[in-house]
């Protein structure tokens, strides 16, 4: 069967009316999204689905309300998530650059409210906040572009309880930003009052699981973010209609299936810092290490104007799927794309499923003030991001190409046949291994003689020839020794910490758990030493992990 076929059903008038069902306000992580919630459970059990609907407790929060007034003049303002809320705090308003906001001399924001430009970044405020800033004002962009200020990902555990920004953070648009600025060239040293109102609380997140019903136990998911800034047409509402399209267009196709579909849906998002993707993985984490054999995340598709089809996330393993799903569906032969940072709800490593996109278009790069922050937060950084409404109050359905629309759903469509149609997952296990054994040696060459990573190299380069010696057996058995083999390498690649936690929501270098590496050569004997300790310690983690993976490929481990 050509899958283009089946990819060929999507239907752009039906995607835009989901889109619009959707969108009837905004969904705030509680119960203002229960409308939403009905209208796909409505929508999967049309086509034809199992749905569930699963609760969690989870931590979240919304912006309330913020006023921002400088020298007597009121502008308009949004706060952020995870921020302290303030009555009224009055001080002297400086402007710092962008490019000067982390190496600023802490005497010139000592006592200050600090005015900056770009996307609210948890990084700039929290490097102002430790030099005795007293809060933190953005200069967003043409509209105000709201942002979630925690580098926690997830609900917080004890231990990470209090690792949120103290001092609070607002956002203005470009316009009154620059006349702001012109202000200080004329008045000199202008006095500033900052208010905010952020509501954060523990809730019951919900998460939907729609399922076509086949008798397999091993899985495919489709996952996407409910919850909204705004009307939110293009972050997630477009998602989460390619989500229901697929399980229209394939639902007949039960039959046929190799391997389930989930598709699972969840808030939480935007004001959690992916609270309810984490919430969903604790609670399944077993089944989705044994079972889950892909994620493919659905987010912010379809954009007007959304040219670039070349920059989407994937990983080793599932590149090539990428490049097909791309060629097959949308004509694209260029494709190179990125590898994932820690964004896009990618709370599925620490069980080891293999990911491919979140979005597969965006923007042409562009010239402007929030062009620099935009390229820092989406995909490579060779694009322009997803346009001026993301994550504004222009975030609505005419800011969607029908045509784009369905473009994009029928990448994911002839993405989600292979995944659940082919005999062979089309999955590389060893192109996964042979990209982590790039990343250990070039640590090895940064470590020198301070770190022996030798055995992991071998054991590494002796799991590709078995992993090559095995391509030729039974697919069934291929299938088996390819997911085994990924759930444990995929964790030693993507995750620094425990898999059973969540890593912080900062970009971070391939093998996380070695980064330490990069920073021996300008440590103190002292610390250097004790971060030998842990580096040996992280070495014995990486040992075990492919000596686990060759087991589970039946292979001997090389002494």
């Amino acid at each position: 069967m050509h899958y283009g076929d089946i990819a060929s059903a999507v239907n752009a008038e039906r995607l835009m009316n989901t889109v619009r069902a959707i969108c009837t306000g905004e969904r705030l992580s509680n119960a203002a999204e229960e409308a939403a919630l009905e209208t796909l459970t409505h929508f999967y059990e049309e086509a034809g689905c199992r749905v569930t609907v699963e609760r969690h407790p989870g931590f979240v929060s919304t912006p309330e309300g913020a006023a921002f007034v400088v020298a007597g003049d009121t502008y308009a303002a949004v706060t952020h998530p995870m921020t302290p809320s303030v009555e009224g705090l009055q001080a002297p308003l400086v402007y710092v650059p962008i490019e000067d906001a982390m190496t600023v001399a802490s005497e010139v924001v000592l006592g200050k409210l600090i005015l900056t430009d770009g996307l609210a970044m948890e990084p700039v405020v929290r490097t102002l906040e430790a030099k005795g800033a007293l809060g933190v004002v953005f200069i967003t962009g043409e509209y105000i572009h709201n942002m979630i200020v925690s580098r926690v990902w997830g609900s917080p555990t004890p231990e990470i309880l209090h690792n949120y920004v103290s001092i609070p953070v607002a956002s203005i648009s470009l316009g009154d930003g620059n006349a702001i600025k012109a202000r200080f060239a004329s008045q000199g040293a202008l006095e500033a009052k900052l208010a905010t109102t952020v509501w954060s609380r523990w809730v019951e997140i919900p998460c939907l699981v729609a399922e076509i019903p086949t008798p397999h136990k091993d899985f495919v998911m489709v996952t996407g973010h409910l919850d909204s800034w705004h009307l939110g047409a293009m972050d997630n509402a477009s998602g989460n209609a390619c989500a229901v399209e697929l399980a229209r267009i394939l639902a007949p196709y039960a039959s046929k299936l190799k391997r389930g579909v989930r598709f699972v849906t969840w808030s939480g998002h935007s004001h959690g810092r992916y609270a309810g993707s984490t919430a969903y993985c604790d609670a399944h984490f077993e089944e989705l290490h044994e079972h889950c054999v892909l994620n493919i995340n659905a987010d912010c598709l379809g954009g007007r104007c959304a040219s670039v089809m070349t920059e989407s996330p994937a990983m080793a393993s599932t590149a090539e799927l990428a490049k097909v799903a791309l060629r097959e569906a949308a004509g694209v032969t260029d494709w190179v794309g990125c590898r994932y940072s820690r964004s896009c709800d990618q709370s599925f490593w620490g069980p080891g499923v293999p990911s491919v996109f979140s979005q597969v278009s965006e923007q042409a790069p562009f010239e402007g003030v929030a062009a620099e922050a935009f390229k820092k937060m989406f995909g490579s950084g060779r694009s322009g991001g997803f346009g001026y409404w993301w994550h504004s109050i222009e975030d609505t359905p005419d800011k969607l190409d029908p045509v784009l629309l369905a473009r994009d759903v029928r990448v994911f469509a002839v993405a989600l046949c292979h995944a659940v149609m082919d005999e062979r997952l089309p999955l590389d296990a060893k192109a996964e291994v042979d990209e982590l054994t790039v990343f250990i040696k070039e640590r090895q060459t940064k470590a020198g003689d301070l770190l022996d990573l030798s055995v992991v190299i071998d054991r590494l380069e002796w799991l590709s020839r078995v992993l090559a010696d095995r391509m030729d057996d039974e697919p069934e058995a291929v299938n088996r020794l390819t997911h085994y083999v990924l759930a444990e390498i995929i964790p030693l690649s993507y995750v620094e910490r425990s898999i059973y936690s969540h890593d912080e929501a900062l970009r971070a270098p391939a093998v996380p758990m070695l980064r330490d590496v990069d920073r021996l050569e300008n440590m103190g004997e002292h610390e250097r030493q004790a971060t030998l300790v842990k580096l040996r310690r992280q070495v014995n983690r990486l040992k075990m992990g492919v000596r686990h993976a060759l087991q589970a490929a039946g292979a001997d481990v090389p002494v």
